[in-house]
């Protein structure tokens, strides 16, 4: 994220009234679609949410709509707080990597069993859960490290209470690669890289094939039912990986919805 902000500050809004007020408008003049709203995207959901209270509100308000879901999405193993809140239309969600990741660049993060274990407890509270293996990561011994934490997901959740499971290998701006260097984070860029048609840096696509039907294989392996998708990849690639056709956003935006339906048995 720090190629996309101006400043390395957190910014809490406060105004919740004006954020439900906005919320609830577009959930009523959205009739296509089973909108899902989502924290953690420029900061964690859940790091600073005992001290500043924030998600309390949001989850009260889906859990009373129940036309649309809330997405947590985290680093930090901690939902005490929101227990007497709790809902089926809150979506706890964890970004997972294998623990040596964890440890060299999640720095003051919980480490992986403490997330799952988290997850799981929110699927016994009555929550779905996702997960994100964003960025994964090229590296010497990668593919044993992921089996392992793929291997970890199987014995600890229940996968009929996963709702989704993103896939997205590591990408980034060309002024990130700087920020790599001068930080001494060469570890990171491991691998053959290309600049995409988005300007970004990725790793080259045969690469990224391998790697994407690897991860894809081992999690269809837990339960064949669990919905797998590629954040910011294009058709082509997803023919290769999945076998299904994506030439959009409505194509993904479509599984969404049916995926929804699927869960809670129809509109919800």
């Amino acid at each position: 994220m720090k190629a996309y902000l101006n400043s390395p500050h957190i910014k809490v809004t406060q105004g919740i009234p004006h954020i439900l007020s906005q919320t609830d408008d577009a959930i009523d003049n959205d009739t296509r679609h089973i909108l899902r709203f989502g924290t953690g995207e420029l900061a964690d959901s859940l790091a600073l949410d005992k001290k500043l209270d924030l998600n309390r509100h949001l989850v009260e308000y889906f859990g009373q709509k129940k036309k649309a879901l809330l997405e947590l999405k985290s680093k930090w193993a901690s939902i005490d707080h929101l227990i007497p809140y709790l809902n089926p239309y809150t979506v706890i969600s964890f970004s997972v990597s294998p623990q040596r990741l964890i440890d060299s660049e999640e720095k003051r993060t919980s480490p992986l069993y403490k997330r799952l274990k988290t997850a799981k407890k929110a699927q016994d509270l009555g929550c779905f859960v996702g997960l994100h293996f964003d960025p994964v990561v090229i590296y010497d011994g990668f593919e044993k490290d992921y089996q392992y934490l793929i291997d970890d997901i199987g014995r600890i959740l229940d996968p009929e209470k996963i709702i989704w499971i993103s896939l997205g290998l590591l990408r980034f701006p060309p002024k990130l690669y700087d920020h790599f260097i001068e930080n001494k984070r060469k570890n990171l860029l491991t691998g053959e890289f290309i600049r995409g048609e988005d300007g970004k840096y990725r790793y080259i696509k045969n690469e990224r094939i391998k790697v994407y039907r690897m991860l894809y294989k081992q999690l269809k392996a837990i339960h064949e039912d669990l919905f797998v998708y590629m954040c910011m990849e294009r058709g082509d690639l997803w023919r290769e990986v999945t076998g299904m056709e994506m030439n959009d956003n409505e194509d993904l935006i479509g599984l969404f919805d049916k995926r929804v339906k699927h869960l809670f048995g129809g509109n919800i």
